[in-house]
């Protein structure tokens, strides 16, 4: 599974970037290689798109995202959907958990009202643009020609800009939520981690990094926490997973693995056989089969 934010680190001369400590400001033209592309971050990341289109899939939603629109991701896994070789321009503005969380210990007093309220959250959230804030993306693109680089203190201020202006926007209130929950939990918690990415083919490894675990912290912690280890928790999660996808879509078997966070179908097919003593197929077959009383 492709580390977005690893990936665009490591290769400058493919995607145009700013750096400063911790933060990451990033531009480019992203070809779409496969019609269905799995990703990660293991930080929080804003997205505003310059130009193109993709859709974006999580569990339970799906974010269309067309030139102008903007959103917050939540550190994690998402898939990418587009026709293969089409483009789309980006900038991307990443933040770690520690970043945001000193932000708003910062300016607390600017940003509280209403937050309490708030329920539970999915991991992206599109956000409300305006005019100062469409005019601040437009200005970035400039910074990312100029010879010699934005000064770091120059783009720690810009960060900070970016943020005040989505905030201040009454449209905004989820992403100040967002922002509160994070702000609130010096570490996300394991099992929110877990529940939130386990349809993803990370390795023990990527999943350590998004909880800022070592991997033997993370197998001992995930032991205290589920009473088991994470192969075989993941394996559960997955294969009922996959069983609600099969009996509530026509989907393939091999967009059902892969979807599921299997890393083929032979795979997905052997390990689903042992659990419900029956093929991915079959499984669907007796579902509407017993739907429509046969």
């Amino acid at each position: 599974m492709l580390n977005l934010f690893e990936t665009i680190k490591a290769h400058p001369e493919y995607f145009e970037q700013l750096s400063c400590k911790v933060l990451l400001c990033t531009q480019f033209d992203c070809p779409q290689q496969t019609a269905l592309q799995a990703l990660f971050s293991e930080h929080n990341f804003i997205v505003y798109v310059l130009s193109g289109r993709r859709i974006l899939h999580q569990p339970g939603h799906t974010y269309v995202m067309t030139e102008g629109k903007c959103f917050f991701s939540k550190k994690g896994g998402w898939l990418s959907q587009g026709e293969i070789g089409t483009n789309w321009r980006v900038m991307i503005f990443f933040m770690p958990d520690s970043y945001l969380q000193q932000f708003l210990k910062k300016y607390s007093t600017s940003f509280s009202p209403g937050v309490a309220q708030k329920g539970k959250m999915p991991q992206i959230i599109d956000l409300d643009t305006n005019e100062t804030t469409t005019l601040f993306f437009k200005s970035m693109v400039v910074y990312f020609m100029q010879s010699p680089s934005m000064p770091e203190v120059l783009l720690e201020l810009k960060f900070r800009e970016l943020l005040f202006n989505l905030l201040i926007n009454p449209g905004n209130e989820d992403f100040l939520f967002q922002l509160h929950r994070i702000a609130d939990h010096h570490k996300a918690s394991l099992s929110e981690i877990m529940e939130t990415n386990y349809t993803y083919n990370l390795s023990l490894a990527e999943f350590a990094k998004l909880a800022h675990l070592s991997l033997a912290s993370f197998k001992r912690e995930f032991k205290k926490v589920f009473g088991t280890t994470p192969g075989k928790w993941l394996m559960e999660k997955r294969l009922d997973y996959a069983g609600r996808i099969l009996s509530t879509s026509s989907k393939s078997i091999s967009d059902v693995a892969f979807e599921s966070g299997f890393q083929n179908t032979t795979h997905f097919t052997r390990v689903f056989k042992e659990k419900f003593y029956i093929s991915p197929l079959h499984y669907r077959q007796q579902i509407f089969a017993d739907a429509v009383g046969i």
